[in-house]
């Protein structure tokens, strides 16, 4: 059984599995680590498939009112953090992650440095 995943810049990772019985080996995987902290896992498997919103956080920035209405093409607004500080990567607005920004093929990607174990990220994101 393979699996290919596809992920395409503005779009969401799509994975899809070679036909067989069930849950692919990866779920199945996940499944039996997570059933063994988490408990009643049982419709856990229902969830699998469901699409999250992954954002990439660069930075963040705090105007004043009079200087969000002064804004206009061009202006920079500066953010605070450091261009060799990791982005922060949220799923569902939940912080489960950080990396680094790439360049691929002209796409802006970004490269795992940091992430949480199963078990944080299934508690943070549901």
């Amino acid at each position: 059984m393979s699996i290919d995943e596809t992920i395409t810049p503005g779009d969401q990772a799509v994975a899809t599995a070679d036909a067989g019985s069930g849950l692919d080996m990866e779920s199945e995987s996940l499944l039996e680590d997570l059933s063994s902290e988490v408990g009643q896992s049982g419709n856990l498997d229902m969830l699998l498939d469901v699409n999250l919103k992954i954002s990439v956080e660069l930075g963040r920035a705090q105007l004043k009112f009079r200087d969000v209405l002064n804004l206009s093409t061009g202006s920079v607004v500066e953010l605070g953090r450091q261009t060799s500080e990791p982005v922060d990567i949220l799923v569902n607005g939940a912080l489960l992650a950080s990396g680094e920004v790439v360049v691929i093929d002209d796409h802006f990607a970004v490269r795992i440095t940091k992430l949480l174990n199963r078990i944080e990220r299934l508690k943070r994101v549901l």
